[in-house]
Order: C-alpha cells, then structure tokens, then sequence
C-alpha cells in the first residue's frame, strides 16, 4: 500500500481540507487521536512518505503515532504531531458487509485485524453475529458490537472473497483426501483443449506429471487420442474412488 489515490476532497475550511471521500466512504479531519481504519495525511515528506498525501492507518499506539505502509510498501510511522487524522463516518453495518476486527478479547475466537462478515443484527448489546473469514479462526462465529468492527475497504472485501474461494476450493478437495488439483489414474476430468483434442469433452487421467495431466480422450476427429493438458484446461468430474464401474 502507498499513498491512496483516488482520495477526493469534499469540503475545506480556510483552505485547510476538513473532509474527503475515498472508495465510497467519507473521513472527517478530527482533532482527537488516531484511529485504526481511518486516513492520515502527512504534513511533510520524509522517509518514503509523500507530503500531503493520505495513507491508511494500521496500528496506532498510545503515543498517538500512526502506523501505516509507505510509498514502498513498507509498515512506517509518523508522530502525532506530523500528520492529520481523519476518521470514517460510520453508517451502521448492514447484514452481508465486510468488516475488519480493530478491538476483541483474547479469549475470543477472532483476531485484531481478522476480517468477518455480518450474518445477523439483532439490535441488542451486541448486535452482529459474524463469520469469521481468514486467520486462525476462519469459519467461526462470533457475536460482536459495532465499535468492535469497521467496515472493510472495497480492495479488502476483494481480497477476502478471493481467500475464500481458495478456502473452499481447497475443502472440497481436501474431503476426497487430496491436495488442490491432485489428479490419480482413471480419474474422469472434463477438459477443454483447443490445441491438442481441438474440442471439449471428457477424458480418462493416465498420468498427474505435475504440471501437466495425461488425458486420454476422444479428439475432434473422433479418434481416441491421449495428450499431456495443463490443470487450468481441466476439471475434475468423478474421482476413480467414486466410480461405479471401477467399485
């Protein structure tokens, strides 16, 4: 992460910015301390850091300094006095958002910094009910208050559905004892193959070399042919444990 672009002005006050817009949510500039999730920007250059630019804070400590990734991607820091905060306006959480962890007990099944989604809001003390996304609890659920959570980045939510799809990916294949695209022999796999068979079609595994999987299939000429195929050009559609024929 470096400095944010897309950050766009929204009011100003003696020529001072007191309000900005960045991946749809609105940050005012507070005169208090930091806050995890909110912006800060640099009052002047130094270290890999742009003046005036805005930057995402990760961590503030009890100093009041800012931690944040520079402009080459590395965890910084700037002093209290050396930057502006600004803190996000905060619309409720709706059920389905995204939110990343900034406060928890230790004994919770969820981290600082975790990223969960809102299952349920009741209105009550605390109100959502969250599914915990990634890290050592991933899967969990934990009941949670608003000031316990703000809402995830649009990058972040991406970033988080995509550790899912790996998730579930790797569960599905994890259930028939392998590892992500672990083919065996007799395998039967769909294949799409413009190069080789020149059709799509299904086949019969011979060989995991790896990289590549030897197929055995009938091509687009009607004869049975057998060619070596990249995974991403197959899926897999009935392991040789499930096969009726093979039982």
């Amino acid at each position: 992460m470096a400095a944010l672009k897309g950050v766009k002005t929204l009011d100003m006050v003696g020529g001072e910015i007191t309000k900005v817009s960045y991946e749809g949510a609105e940050y005012e500039r507070v005169e208090r301390d930091a806050e995890v999730g909110g912006l800060l920007m640099s009052k002047e250059g130094c270290h890999d850091i742009t003046a005036g630019a805005f930057y995402i804070i990760n961590e503030v400590d009890r100093d009041g300094d800012a931690y944040f990734y520079d402009d080459e991607g590395d965890l910084n820091a700037l002093s209290r006095e050396d930057y502006i905060p600004f803190h996000k306006k905060h619309a409720r959480l709706k059920v389905g958002d995204y939110a990343k962890v900034i406060d928890c007990a230790k004994e919770w099944k969820v981290a600082q910094g975790d990223f969960v989604k809102v299952l349920i809001d009741d209105k009550k003390y605390r109100p959502f009910q969250c599914k915990v996304q990634n890290g050592e609890f991933v899967g969990e659920t934990v009941w949670m208050r608003e000031s316990e959570l703000v809402l995830a980045t649009e990058d972040e939510v991406a970033a988080v559905k995509e550790a899912e799809a790996k998730h579930s990916v790797e569960a599905k294949w994890a259930k028939i004892g392998r590892k992500v695209d672990e083919y065996r022999k007799d395998d039967i796999v769909a294949y799409d193959d413009p190069e080789w068979f020149a059709n799509k079609g299904f086949g019969k595994v011979g060989e995991d070399k790896g990289g590549l999987v030897r197929v055995a299939a009938v091509d687009k000429g009607g004869f049975n042919n057998v060619f070596y195929l990249e995974k991403d050009r197959i899926t897999l559609v009935t392991p040789v444990e499930a096969r009726f024929d093979r039982s």
